[in-house]
């Protein structure tokens, strides 16, 4: 459970580079991957980063996980720490996009905030039709 927990947290949560030519943003994984629907050149870097950076996940949860039993920490403690960490992090203003990330100036977005611009094109649903 610690792991599948610590690998959702991380692919939802943890800003990744997105790279293309240049740094092109610092972007949870998801929106990285939503950036692919453009198709060309953009799908195949974010399918790349897709794969990748799911890899790193999965060996960090496996890590997390082996942590955690080793240290004989109780399984509730250690997932509200995670999940508590996962939280804020992605309340953090660390998140962003565009050229030139190195002064930091286009990096002031929650994940929120991140998830919301990158999908608001998505159709809304009202309900069930009738």
């Amino acid at each position: 459970m610690i792991r599948a927990v610590t690998f959702l947290g991380l692919i939802l949560a943890f800003p990744c580079p997105w790279y293309m030519i240049a740094v092109g943003g610092v972007l949870p994984l998801p929106v990285i991957v939503s950036y692919g629907t453009a198709g060309g050149v953009v799908l195949v870097f974010s399918l790349v980063h897709l794969v990748v950076y799911t890899w790193i996940f999965h060996r960090v949860s496996r890590l997390v996980s082996a942590i955690v039993l080793i240290a004989h920490i109780p399984r509730p403690v250690a997932g509200i720490v995670l999940v508590s960490a996962l939280l804020a992090l992605s309340f953090l203003p660390i998140y962003g996009g565009g050229e030139n990330l190195a002064g930091g100036g286009k990096l002031n977005y929650t994940a929120y905030q991140v998830y919301r611009d990158a999908f608001a094109h998505w159709p809304q649903t009202k309900g069930p039709r009738r």
